[in-house]
């Protein structure tokens, strides 16, 4: 019974021992996150933060000063240059009335005077008792011509104050505005009723409208200083609006700033301080929108300017490398002990997620995940 025993318990710790070396794992046996190197193209891209705009605006200003009467435009019309787009009431000060008619008649007594005196001198002329030549007779002709030209100025002036219109020759004078440009109106910032300062008071001249060219519409953002040293003109721009994010745009880079925004901008002094990158002003047009959406003037926008560009290149995952000083290697699972070992490899063009992987490798080969090894 005791040997019988004995053989039982044997025989349950050989079992107990095989079931061990089943289920304990092997200390040569690794598990690594694998990753492969494939074919992609790869694009070292610059970002412009900014705004769609027309590369033309103009605001409209008027050269006379009076009262809004009239308004022939509303908000997103298309007008075409030459049509009256509002028209003023003149709104003189009694003073400038009293002044205006005051220069009129003093203009028309100095007229009768200089007529008077010419017609003088022509009798004398004309008895032979002064020449034709004389230097009078020449100084009255051009006075009476001078005294008439000012006094249709007078009459202009005091015919615009009271009426708001006159001619001058061929010319009509007016206190209708009419549009500059092609284009569509932007914004209307004044209402009937409100008086006018003109760009010729002191005071800043009332801005009644803006109208821009909705045909030709541009990109203007900015970049850093680190990407403005690596662009220039004529690069691929890929441009992407907050309202069609899913939308990609093509463009092109058309200017580049030579300064950058803080100099250009002297209130910024303060801040500069406070700030180690400078904005550069970049420009980008023959944007291919198309046709089937809606553009207005200010959406945001995103511009990713190609710098490099490395088109069906083996590539990696960034997170594939290993360094050792400025030395990249990618691991390679093997039978040893660490379950790798390191090759080192030479890349190319990265942006900032892959990278391109010159030599060292060979295309669809199993690298390991160097991010998730423990003890590099």
């Amino acid at each position: 019974m005791k040997k019988r025993w004995i053989a039982i318990a044997t025989l349950s710790a050989i079992a107990a021992l095989g079931i061990y070396a089943v289920k304990a794992p092997s200390s040569d046996k690794h598990h690594f996150t694998m990753l492969t190197a494939k074919n992609a193209t790869i694009e070292k891209q610059a970002i412009a933060v900014g705004q769609i705009m027309p590369a033309q605006a103009v605001k409209i200003k008027s050269q006379i000063e009076g009262i809004v009467d009239k308004i022939y435009v509303n908000l997103g019309d298309k007008v075409e240059a030459g049509s009256p787009v509002i028209k003023l009431r003149p709104n003189p000060t009694p003073q400038d009335l009293t002044r205006v008619n005051a220069d009129l008649l003093k203009s028309k007594a100095d007229l009768e005077s200089a007529k008077v005196k010419l017609a003088n001198l022509q009798r004398l002329a004309a008895q032979k008792i002064i020449p034709a030549n004389f230097d009078a007779y020449i100084q009255a002709q051009a006075a009476v011509k001078s005294k008439t030209a000012e006094l249709k100025q007078k009459q202009q002036e005091s015919d615009l104050m009271s009426k708001g219109e006159s001619n001058a020759g061929s010319t009509k004078l007016t206190s209708i505005i009419y549009a500059p440009i092609n284009g569509t109106v932007l914004d209307v910032k004044v209402d009937v009723g409100e008086p006018i300062t003109s760009t010729e008071s002191n005071q800043a001249a009332t801005e009644i409208m803006t109208m821009a060219d909705m045909n030709n519409i541009i990109f203007k953002g900015s970049v850093s200083e680190h990407d403005a040293a690596q662009l220039t003109e004529g690069m691929p721009v890929e441009l992407t609006l907050a309202p069609y994010p899913d939308l990609k745009i093509a463009g092109k880079l058309t200017k580049v700033a030579v300064q950058s925004e803080k100099l250009n901008d002297d209130s910024n002094n303060n801040q500069q301080a406070q700030s180690f990158d400078n904005g550069f002003a970049v420009e980008v047009s023959d944007i291919k929108f198309p046709k089937d959406i809606t553009l207005r003037s200010g959406f945001t926008a995103t511009a990713h300017i190609t710098l490099k560009k490395a088109t069906d290149v083996m590539t990696v995952p960034e997170r594939a490398l290993h360094f050792k000083g400025n030395d990249p290697f990618v691991l390679i699972a093997d039978d040893s002990t660490k379950g790798y070992k390191q090759v080192p490899v030479k890349l190319g063009l990265s942006d900032g997620i892959n990278v391109e992987v010159l030599s060292g490798i060979e295309p669809k080969q199993s690298i390991i995940d160097a991010s998730m090894v423990e003890g590099l």
